[in-house]
Formats: structure tokens, sequence, C-alpha cells
């Protein structure tokens, strides 16, 4: 365990993109006040143009919290699943997608960059990264019926690059998790109840990249922690295994990390359409205009742009 961790913390995911649930809170509540800022000031900027104050005080009454923020954010973490079931793509290229959104908005608010268009960009960017690529035109052609264009997604992609600070590599929970199912054959009798065990861990962690777990723990801990939440079900001891290959002193730090990977595990709970829509109905009342192709100010701005509408949440 210490090889793998020396060698996660010589990684970019390590020194750049780790936090502790505070500063982590901190960060997007930060963020959402300094969007909400540019948002009020856009708005004043708008109204001096058209003179629609009615506008402003629409959207001072619908501002997004960082609760909702997340809660919408999350909601597109799903699609993005979604969609790679519909593409096809293995869990590498939909948890790396996954990890992009995420990152994107530790530095970026949806009052200025709304979800779906995000999203879209995130995966296509993962299938690059991950060796799944596919061209542009056969992205968007399953997309047809929700009038999503080859720019739609093209045009976000350098502003996810740039964002994620041209940081691309991206660690998962997967391969540490297959090296532990390898290892524990060793130490546990019962083959079958093992692959039971690993099987439904992948599960587990299937849930765990839609949590912050990426942010707080290394890969093989987040690992370790859903084959040891599924272990519960499947009656496998996991525990015989965990005092055979570490220490004393080891496990004493190692155990309440994994209590708390299960315990994120345990509380992730998907966010419903019916949510994300009350959270995107509010939105549209209090997006930043000056990156609305839709607002005055952005057409005052950019009188080249064409105007490009958002479908609502799907």
């Amino acid at each position: 365990m210490s090889d793998k961790r020396e060698l996660f913390e010589q990684s970019s995911q390590f020194r750049h993109w780790r936090y502790t649930p505070s500063s982590l809170g901190t960060l997007r509540a930060t963020n959402n006040k300094q969007g909400i800022a540019r948002v009020r000031q856009s708005l004043l900027a708008e109204s001096s143009l058209d003179g629609n104050s009615a506008r402003t005080a629409e959207a001072e009454n619908n501002m997004l919290t960082p609760a909702d923020e997340l809660g919408l954010i999350n909601y597109y973490l799903q699609k993005i699943r979604d969609y790679a079931t519909v593409y096809k793509f293995n869990s590498t290229v939909k948890a790396t997608a996954i990890t992009f959104m995420k990152r994107f908005y530790l530095h970026n608010v949806v009052f200025d960059y709304p979800p779906k268009g995000i999203m879209l960009a995130c995966l296509y960017l993962a299938t690059k990264v991950e060796n799944a690529f596919v061209k542009i035109d056969d992205f968007t052609k399953p997309l047809a019926r929700t009038k999503v264009t080859n720019s739609d997604v093209l045009d976000y992609e350098f502003v996810v690059t740039q964002s994620l600070q041209f940081d691309l590599a991206v660690h998962h929970p997967y391969r540490p998790a297959y090296g532990f199912f390898l290892d524990m054959q060793a130490y546990v009798e019962d083959i079958t109840v093992l692959q039971k065990t690993y099987e439904l861990a992948q599960k587990y962690i299937d849930q765990a990249v839609f949590t912050d777990l990426v942010f707080f723990f290394q890969p093989a801990q987040i690992a370790l922690g859903a084959i040891k939440l599924a272990a519960v079900e499947t009656r496998c001891d996991v525990d015989q295994y965990l005092t055979s290959r570490f220490d004393a002193r080891a496990l004493e730090n190692l155990y309440p990390i994994l209590d708390n990977v299960q315990e994120e595990i345990r509380k992730y709970k998907p966010v419903s359409m019916k949510e994300a829509q009350v959270i995107d109905r509010k939105l549209i009342l209090c997006r930043n205009p000056e990156k609305n192709p839709s607002s005055s100010l952005y057409k005052s701005k950019n009188p080249e742009v064409p105007y490009v509408s958002d479908s609502d949440s799907d």
C-alpha cells in the first residue's frame, strides 16, 4: 500500500485535485457568491440597454444556492452515465467524463455555463483521453432529436480543457479494485464468494464516481472501501485479508478511511428529473446575460454570433 501511495502522490490528480470536505464546501460557496455578483453586474448592464428592470428583480428571486448548483450538476453527471450506455463506452470513459465535469465546476458556475453543454463536451473529451475516440458527426448523430449540433460540443471543448488546466490524467478505483481481487485470491478460501464480492464492489465503485470521494481519497482506498462494503452483503472475510497484508499501525489509519468511503457510497442519492427541472427553471431566470446567447447584453457584445438556445433538462 505504501508503494501505491507514493506512486499516486506523484500524480497530478494528487497535487492539483485534492481537497478536504470543508475546503471543497468553502470553494463551492465562494464560487457561487462570485457567480451571483457577476450575474447582478451583467443584469445592470443589460437593463441599461433594454430598460427591463423587472428582469433583474426576477433573477434576484431565483438565484441558485451552492446546493442548487450541485444538484443540477449531479443530475447531468447521471446523464453522462446514460449517454455512455447509449454509446457503449466503457466504465473508464464514463468515469473520466464525470470527473472532468466535477473538476470543471470547481472553477466555474452554472450561472455562466449551464451543465448540459459542458456535460457533452466532457464526455467527448473523455473519449479522446481514454482512447475511445469517435468522430464528432458520429457523436452528435444520436443527439439529433435534441437538436444538438457539432458546434454545441466543440465550442465548449476548449473551455473545458482550459478550466481543467490541460490536466487530463484521471485515476479511477477500477484498476486497483481488480488488483485487490487478484491479491485476495491467496487469502480468501471461497473464490465464488470473492467473485461475487468483486462484482458487487464494481457497482459500488460506479456509485462512488458520482460522489466527492475522488477529491478526498486515493483510488486504491476507494476501491478497498467498495470491496469492504460489498463484503458485508456477500459475507466475504475481507478483514482476514487486511490483517494478513497490513500491520496494526497501517490498519489503524486505514480503517477510518474505509469507513468514510463506505458511508459516502451509502449516502449517495440520485437527483430526480423533477428536482433538476425545478432548478433548471430557476437557472433560466438567473443565468448570466453576458454568457447567454439569447440575451440583449450578449448580442450587443457579440453581434456576429447567431442565437443558440439551451433545451430544458431531459
